[in-house]
């Protein structure tokens, strides 16, 4: 098996038709579906079905799709390191933040000339995997205290564990535009009257969980969501030229403020949401990583 069949695979898989497929990989249909067959052939399944109405994958290919994803994702992670130079490297999974990526300039210009620093933001399920797989040192993420044990047991069956840093309230993030910019709080039965751009919910979004914090005050599914999004610079934008508003954790260090948007208190909400580190069990952490995590406990 060849790292350019699963290649081949998952564009058919993506764009739906052989035909769409060779123009992205710039082949002929016929390539495209020479290397899908030998494929099949290897593997001894059927990964897709032809007919007059077009390409299906089947249950099969589906898995074999997942799993070549990975593969790919993997190998493309090892050629990157075949680039660099043979310094050590720190890489690190964390929420979307502000913060943390300005705590990494502090540490580029610390520790820059000895380590190469790798960094990518994703969701609670997405950083916990990333370390598990060992493609991160550790990751930062915040959870609601309910879901403690819960986070914990599903750490513990990819021998991770969870190590809370602070616990902090949740806020509402607004820019110059909007109405409340000018106020240094807000009541819970103010927010169903706003607009929010937000994340793509998960099971531990804070969006879950802050009903049951405000005690009935409003329920989360009276909240007035007009954009989601996953990508920080989209909600910064929208924070900066709307009156959109974000949910968010209180967690703003002035020193690393660079941006005109504010952090309004909740009025009656209490801290619920607990922000720390994601590591494996039992390892010792590199010296990168205990500077890092020493340095983040500062900005709490």
């Amino acid at each position: 098996m060849e790292l350019k069949q699963l290649e081949y695979f998952t564009i058919v898989c993506e764009k739906g038709s052989f035909s769409q497929a060779a123009e992205c990989l710039y082949t002929s249909q016929p390539n495209v579906s020479k290397v899908i067959s030998s494929l099949e052939k290897e593997l001894g399944r059927k990964l897709v079905e032809r007919s007059s109405r077009g390409l299906r994958i089947t249950p099969y290919g589906e898995t074999v799709r997942d799993y070549a994803k990975v593969i790919l994702k993997h190998a493309s992670l090892i050629g990157s390191m075949a680039t660099h130079h043979n310094g050590k490297k720190f890489t690190l999974a964390t929420y979307p933040s502000n913060m943390i990526t300005n705590l990494l300039v502090d540490f580029y210009r610390h520790w820059g000339k000895e380590y190469i620093v790798e960094h990518q933001e994703g969701s609670v399920e997405e950083v916990s995997n990333w370390v598990a797989s060992g493609q991160t040192e550790i990751g930062i993420v915040y959870i609601a205290q309910r879901q403690l044990a819960a986070f914990r047991h599903i750490l513990g069956h990819k021998n991770l564990e969870f190590e809370p840093l602070d616990v902090k309230e949740a806020c509402v993030y607004v820019g110059p535009n909007h109405p409340y910019y000018e106020r240094d709080c807000v009541d819970f039965s103010e927010l169903s009257s706003l607009r929010f751009i937000g994340a793509v919910r998960d099971y531990f979004s804070m969006e879950h969980h802050l009903d049951r914090v405000s005690l009935g005050a409003i329920s989360t599914k009276d909240l007035n969501y007009s954009i989601y999004s996953n990508s920080d610079h989209m909600t910064i934008n929208a924070l900066l030229q709307t009156d959109l508003c974000s949910l968010g954790i209180n967690f703003m260090h002035q020193p690393y403020k660079h941006y005109d948007i504010k952090n309004l208190k909740i009025n009656g909400c209490e801290p619920f949401l607990l922000i720390g580190i994601v590591r494996p069990e039992g390892d010792e952490l590199s010296k990168a990583a205990q500077w890092f995590i020493e340095n983040f406990k500062k900005l709490l």
